[in-house]
């Protein structure tokens, strides 16, 4: 058998004993004590019965903080005592005799204590401890003398330690052995996070962590917070950390400072449960006068009101009687009685002391099989600090005790801890209620009460319900914008239509329709897109490989649905502004070439003015008729006529419709190319946005539930990027399409009949997007429903605005003027209509009326080369008149008779529209020579005025 002393002699232990034995006055002592025969020598008492002496130590007031249980420890063990000395059938021919002492609850006077017991009086065959401080140094040292130490009132964890308390068991459960019933209560509860606030000391230390261990089996967080002396800061942790469910580890007057901070900091009520330990006295929560605390009665109970408490059974209720005769409610009776009715709910051990009792019981019964057992020659009385022999047998016998005391059956396990069951307790109206038991081993609950909440409304949550909310856009919006989307997409499958039957007419086909119906299908797309950028809407939910494919598609779709609607109006002004330019170029390319050789030797004489080259420039420019006008009112060459109208021909002449479509392709390519790079590169995946906690509550429980709003977007690694290289791109054709409509506002070509229209809807385009494209990326993003709705109202009115300037005054003019008063002109992309015989008709008649102006201008030509000749000839003759010269040269070339018909010079001229810019011509008087005076006299030909129609 294993020797009950087996631990190593601590270094701090020898040299604690070897001072007490310095300080020792007696010399007739051996290390283990006593040795003389006088003190091994029994000694009868005055009823001749030997006396076997028992050591005993009684927390008999609180010291630091600690536990008082002596106050009723103390007076159960007398009266288990009493009881066993006159119980013929225990101990025979033996009486106890205890020897007890005041520890306070102090680990330093415990020692003190125990080596008065050992150095002074008789041998004493066992120990009784009390309080965790105290038997932690007790047994740990009490094996050194061979001494079974049996403990009432010590509940540490660290004391089920077997190779550091060898010889210790415990009537009093260990403190872990509520572990499991705390565990169970919080999953019957459905709670699934727990706080934890204890006492610096071991006892707590050990139970807090054997209680996280198995919070974490049963997948329960539990927070730990500790203090010593006061709680305070450790209260206000709590708060902070919106702990629900607290467990309290510490001794009582410890909890009563904690629970006036409870009440101070709002920690009690409906939200709130505490559990506290189950071995406080009944009304621990009133405040003591002597300890100040800054809490009154009333606030105490109110903050102390419907916690819970677990603690093994301590008192049967069983009324069959037990080893000692009574039963539970018996000797709890017989105990008031011996305190003379003392108000036992303030008593300190209280509850504790029916293990008192059984413990001297547990303690007399070994003695009894101790006895049964010696050999020959060996008695009780004879024990001494170094019988190992009779040490063993004393604690084989402990060990294997099992009776029914007053607490329920007794027996301890081999860490020589109690097996018990757990009973629970709840504080309600001011007075504690039993609601049920559970038993460890059969993990069950035996409910005997019903457990009662704050305002009936059952138990609270373990925590403030942080449920997250899908911001999504909400409902009504989105079928509000669904159905102006539907429509916007039924404006472009009418148009479409009406493009398509009323193809053949003139104001549809100067239009460019093809260029239009990809205008149309452009706006379809970017209505269609609304529909995937309000998903998902409450209601609808997507995986991430969904998320991944609309985050794509819903950007794939309003890209390109934005280069085909804006891209075919920018192509208009592009190819309008082009062609305006170039024409505009080659007339004041050919002016410079005409009067070249006319003004060869005024340059001799004075230098070009600086300006010349500017005005050259300047006349390329498309938007700049004025000037333009203003040039050709100073041509006086004789090919002018000639020259406008090869101009105003080529102006005239219809536009193939795959200049549009380059430019609109080109926006395509460079559209697809980011696309697909963006999706091959840096893919779009779903991103969870938390937004900031809405500071309002939802459903019943209002103050247990919060909403906590998050938005699912789209993101990539490098988002920005490829947002500022999409924003900067369509930022720059937006920009680029501006200056173009407003540089070809005035400009109009007859097969781009709503240039000027189309220019409109591109200012429209770039105002919503440019204002809208910051505000909605940067000021809105976190706002859904703001951000939905901003880029709808951007998308739907520019396609209702860009449909109504393209579409509707051609649908106007189509309703009001018949297909009978069109005129016949030329498709770009395919053959005239067929000309009614009235159109044929006029048509000839046109066709020799210009013949006819065609004849009279090539005799004006002819006069006005005559008149040219004439003066160059001068000009050569005349000496010193260098002055006369040129001022009859500048006359000449202001006032060069041009005789215009006010008749068009071609068919095509016939009729001048809104479509066309008046370029002014002004007709001088013709010049005559006077040959009798040399000189030359300018008449008036014909005091009219007319103008040629230059379609820029």
């Amino acid at each position: 058998m294993r020797s009950p002393h087996v631990t190593p002699w601590p270094p701090w232990r020898s040299q604690l004993l070897l001072l007490l034995l310095l300080l020792r006055p007696s010399a007739g002592l051996s290390f283990f004590g006593s040795s003389s025969e006088e003190e091994t020598t029994p000694n009868p008492d005055d009823d001749g019965r030997v006396q076997l002496h028992v050591g005993g130590v009684f927390p008999m007031e609180a010291g630091a903080g600690g536990w008082p249980g002596g106050q009723a420890c103390l007076p159960a063990v007398e009266m288990a005592l009493e009881h066993i000395n006159n119980n013929t059938d225990v101990l025979p021919g033996y009486k106890l005799h205890l020897h007890q002492s005041n520890s306070k609850c102090q680990p330093g006077l415990a020692m003190q204590e125990l080596y008065n017991f050992v150095y002074e009086g008789k041998n004493k065959l066992m120990l009784l401890a009390g309080c965790s401080p105290v038997t932690t140094v007790v047994a740990e040292t009490a094996p050194e003398w061979n001494l079974v130490v049996i403990s009432y009132g010590a509940s540490s964890p660290a004391l089920s330690n077997r190779q550091r308390f060898p010889t210790l068991f415990r009537t009093h459960p260990s403190a872990n052995m509520q572990n499991p019933t705390r565990v169970a209560l919080f999953a019957h509860f459905k709670w699934t996070r727990i706080s934890i606030l204890q006492s610096v000391e071991e006892v707590f230390t050990y139970t807090a962590m054997n209680l996280e261990a198995a919070c974490k089996k049963k997948g329960i967080r539990a927070e730990r917070q500790s203090f010593y002396g006061d709680p305070t800061d450790a209260v206000r942790t709590l708060v902070r950390q919106d702990a629900r469910i607290i467990v309290g580890l510490f001794y009582v007057t410890e909890a009563r400072r904690v629970l006036c901070q409870a009440y101070k900091q709002g920690l009690y009520g409906r939200k709130y449960v505490w559990f506290f330990i189950g071995w406080y006295a009944d009304t621990w929560y009133e405040p003591h006068p002597e300890e100040h605390l800054n809490c009154t009665k009333e606030e105490m109970r109110k903050a102390a009101e419907y916690h819970f408490t677990t603690e093994s059974i301590m008192l049967s209720k069983d009324e069959v009687p037990g080893v000692s005769g009574i039963t539970g409610l018996q000797f709890e009776s017989m105990l008031r009685q011996r305190l003379n009715n003392t108000d036992v709910a303030n008593l300190g051990g209280w509850p504790e002391a029916p293990l008192a009792y059984d413990a001297l019981w547990a303690l007399a019964l070994a003695f009894n099989c101790t006895r049964s057992n010696l050999g020959p020659g060996y008695k009780l009385e004879n024990f001494t600090y170094n019988n190992t022999v009779m040490a063993q047998l004393l604690f084989d016998c402990v060990k294997n005790t099992s009776f029914k005391g007053v607490s329920g059956n007794v027996m301890f396990s081999d860490s020589g801890d109690r097996i018990a069951k757990t009973q629970i307790e709840q504080l309600q109206d001011g007075k504690y209620v039993m609601v049920g038991r559970f038993d460890n081993g059969a993990n069950e609950f035996n409910w005997t009460a019903d457990v009662k909440w704050p305002d009936g409304r059952g138990p609270p949550t373990d925590s403030t319900i942080i449920k997250e909310h899908l911001e999504t856009v909400s409902n009504g919006l989105y079928i509000m914008v669904c159905l102006l989307a539907i429509l916007g997409i039924a404006l472009s499958l009418i148009c479409f239509i009406f493009n398509a039957k009323y193809g053949y007419r003139g104001v549809i086909v100067q239009s460019q329709p093809q260029c239009n119906n990809i205008l149309l299908a452009g706006s379809a797309l970017c209505s269609a897109s609304l529909f995937l950028m309000g998903l998902p809407t409450a209601g609808v939910q997507l995986t991430d490989g969904e998320f991944t494919l609309l985050c794509h598609s819903r950007i794939s779709i309003l890209m390109i649905g934005f280069t085909f609607a804006y891209g075919s109006m920018f192509a208009k002004v592009w190819i309008v502004h082009r062609i305006g330019a170039a024409e505009n170029q080659q007339i004041a390319s050919r002016q410079k070439d005409e009067y070249k050789p006319l003004l060869g030797k005024m340059s001799e004489k004075e230098d070009a003015s600086p300006w010349d080259g500017l005005r050259t420039l300047i006349s390329t420019i498309a938007g700049r008729p004025l000037y333009v006008a203003g040039s050709l009112r100073k041509s006086s060459t004789p090919s002018y006529g000639s020259l406008l109208a090869r101009s105003a021909d080529r102006l005239g002449q219809p536009i193939p419709a795959v200049k549009f479509y380059g430019v609109i392709v080109a926006f395509l390519a460079i559209d697809i190319l980011i696309i697909l790079i963006w999706i091959w590169q840096d893919p779009l995946v779903k991103d969870k946005v938390d937004l900031p906690m809405i500071d309002q509550v939802i459903g019943d429980n209002d103050e247990d539930v919060k909403l906590k709003p998050f938005l699912e977007h789209c993101k990539s690694e490098h988002h920005t990027m490829w947002t500022s290289i999409i924003m900067g791109y369509k930022l720059i054709i937006l920009i680029f399409g501006l200056f173009l409509a407003y540089e070809t506002r005035n400009l109009k070509l007859r097969f781009v009949n709503d240039s000027r229209l189309v220019g409109l809807a591109i200012y429209n385009v770039v105002c919503l997007a440019v204002v809208t494209g910051p505000i909605v990326t940067y000021l809105i993003k976190s706002q859904i429903n703001a951000n939905f709705g901003m880029v709808s109202a951007t998308v739907i009115l520019c396609t209702y605005i860009s449909l109504g300037l393209v579409f509707v005054p051609k649908l106007r003019f189509v309703l009001r003027v018949p297909a009978s008063r069109d005129e016949a002109y030329p498709s770009a992309n395919g053959p005239a209509p067929a000309l009614s015989k009235a159109e044929l008709k006029k048509l000839e008649q046109l066709t020799r009326e210009n013949e006819a102006l065609g004849k009279q201008i090539e005799e004006k030509d002819e006069r006005i080369s005559q008149c040219t000749a004439r003066i160059e000839e001068v000009v050569r003759e005349s000496s010193g008149g260098s002055r006369e010269s040129d001022r009859l040269i500048s006359v000449a070339m202001t006032t060069a008779p041009v005789e215009l018909s006010k008749q068009p010079t071609d068919a095509s001229f016939s009729s001048p529209t809104k479509m066309t810019t008046t370029a002014l011509i002004e007709l001088q008087p013709a010049c005559h020579a006077n040959e009798t005076t040399g000189q030359y006299q300018y008449e008036e030909m014909d005091n009219s005025t007319s103008s040629d129609e230059i379609l820029l």
